[in-house]
């Protein structure tokens, strides 16, 4: 069995990870260009682009994202490669149902937000928020077919191609929010375009309502989920919007973006491995996988933290001009980044709750932390400022961690994960306190590129998987790995005599 799971965790991190690298790379693409932005736009401006983008992600949830994780539940059952289809054109129409009545209201909302005057760029976010959604049901399938190329197409074209199409506006006359904005839903336009090119949604017809029904159920109860998630994530900058004004959510948002990275990448891989997990037979063979998979991110997070927080100085001072005022934000920074923690035993558990089907604990953990969140920050920006926002965004992951784990069950940690974790957090509270000038300066730099190749020693040695015992095993455990061509009968038992006739379709 051991070996089996090692096989499992190597894949994990074997093509899988191909997915995960295209993530970095838009992340590194964001963060190269991060400093021109903030030299080109005032912190005003760069606020309301903040503001903008939380109010995007949250239309985001509504307006059919959920229905990615059913895309990829349903492509492992029989039929599914049609069926998942069908439902991303159910995507598009919900999209279009969210988007006109969210555009026609803006008066009533914008008000209350603080953004009042703002009704261009925020129109703009709501057209960014019902393509992406879009875009990433059809990124879903495309991620089940595993046609790498297609999904790398989509995906560069929704965010390197957007970066740069921004930065080309605001690089002109007109440097405000809603001219940045511009350019993100023009690279947007065209990755949707591509995406329904590409993976070529099928009609729904009236025979398909019981499966589309099926899909809702399971994904509906992910709404209120994902919805909170956005709200753990993005209701501190709104909070700070209202109480602390553009020039205050402006300096946060670029803190953030730093400190966030790697809740980002984390997201992003468990998301690719979506597929890989509902295709493991059996609850306590995906579970191990799973807490597999989650003990070998926490090695993982050890030199990313200390790197990160070592790193941090540095990358705040060329990350913004000296008006953002970053060197005040250190603290906020590794808060926010040893918040990565927490966010990973939650992400664990709230897949293996989704691989069973029990989405409403999920939604309800969820939206109890969301509320904890906005509480905390209401209380403690008013006195302690952006930094009492971060502290806000670890408590809440900390209880949706704590209340998830206990729901999901899942094997436990190794006794050495916490050990790590806490050294490299008591290294990372050192290097905040550290002095950041003169010989400093080079230690700190050395130190993150020692970070660097820890990191990538670690992943390294993940990637070699264990050879077999025998070539009896060999053959029967094709079946657990994804290949291209589906070699065994579809697990599910309603399913099951149909396998014979069913065509044999790609798997991630």
């Amino acid at each position: 069995m051991t070996t089996q799971i090692d096989q499992q965790v190597s894949r994990l991190f074997g093509r899988d990870s191909v997915y995960m690298l295209l993530w970095a790379a838009q992340l590194l693409c964001a963060a190269g260009f991060t400093p021109v932005i903030t030299r080109l736009l005032g912190t005003g401006e760069m606020g309301v682009v903040a503001s903008s983008i939380a109010i995007m992600q949250v239309l985001f949830v509504f307006a059919g994202s959920f229905l990615a994780t059913a895309v990829q539940r349903e492509y492992e059952r029989a039929g599914g490669r049609v069926n998942a289809a069908r439902i991303l054109t159910v995507a598009m129409l919900i999209a279009a149902l969210v988007a006109l009545p969210a555009a026609a209201t803006i008066g009533w909302w914008a008000r209350p937000l603080g953004l009042a005057g703002e009704g261009v760029a925020l129109r703009l976010a709501v057209a960014w928020a019902a393509g992406s959604a879009v875009t990433a049901v059809s990124l879903a399938l495309l991620r089940s077919q595993d046609r790498l190329l297609r999904f790398a197409l989509v995906s560069l074209t929704q965010s390197v191609l957007a970066e740069a199409a921004s930065l080309a506006i605001i690089a002109g006359d007109r440097r405000t929010g809603a001219d940045f904005l511009y350019g993100r839903v023009l690279a947007q336009g065209a990755a949707l375009l591509l995406a329904v090119l590409l993976t070529r949604p099928r009609a729904v017809r009236l025979r398909d309502l019981p499966m589309v029904r099926d899909a809702m159920g399971f994904a509906l109860p992910l709404v209120p989920a994902v919805l909170g998630t956005f709200v753990l994530s993005t209701a501190d900058r709104l909070i700070v919007q209202g109480l602390m004004g553009n020039d205050a959510v402006a300096r946060y948002q670029v803190a953030y973006n730093i400190a966030s990275a790697p809740m980002l990448l984390l997201a992003m891989l468990y998301s690719m491995w979506m597929p890989r997990f509902f295709a493991v037979s059996g609850q306590a063979e995906r579970a191990a996988v799973i807490a597999a998979g989650r003990d070998v991110l926490y090695r993982l997070m050890v030199p990313l933290i200390g790197g990160l927080t070592i790193g941090a100085p540095i990358i705040l001072r060329l990350w913004a001009p000296p008006s953002y005022r970053m060197d005040e934000l250190a603290w906020t920074v590794l808060i926010v980044v040893v918040t990565a923690v927490p966010f990973s035993s939650q992400l664990a558990a709230s897949q293996a709750l989704t691989t069973q089907g029990r989405t409403v604990g999920i939604a309800v953990a969820t939206l109890v932390a969301a509320l904890a969140n906005v509480l905390l920050n209401l209380v403690l920006v008013p006195r302690y400022g952006l930094t009492g926002s971060a502290v806000a965004t670890l408590a809440s992951y900390g209880l949706l961690a704590a209340f998830l784990g206990h729901r999901a069950r899942l094997p436990a940690a190794p006794w050495l994960s916490p050990v790590r974790l806490g050294g490299a957090t008591f290294v990372a509270v050192l290097a905040t306190a550290a002095p950041t000038t003169g010989w400093a300066f080079w230690i700190r730099a050395l130190l993150v590129v020692l970070s660097v190749a820890w990191f990538l020693f670690i992943l390294a040695g993940l990637r070699e998987a264990p050879r077999p015992p025998t070539r009896r095993w060999s053959r029967r455990s094709s079946s657990s790995e994804i290949p291209r061509a589906r070699r065994a009968a579809p697990r599910h038992s309603a399913a099951a005599a149909e396998a014979g006739r069913t065509a044999r379709h790609t798997l991630p």
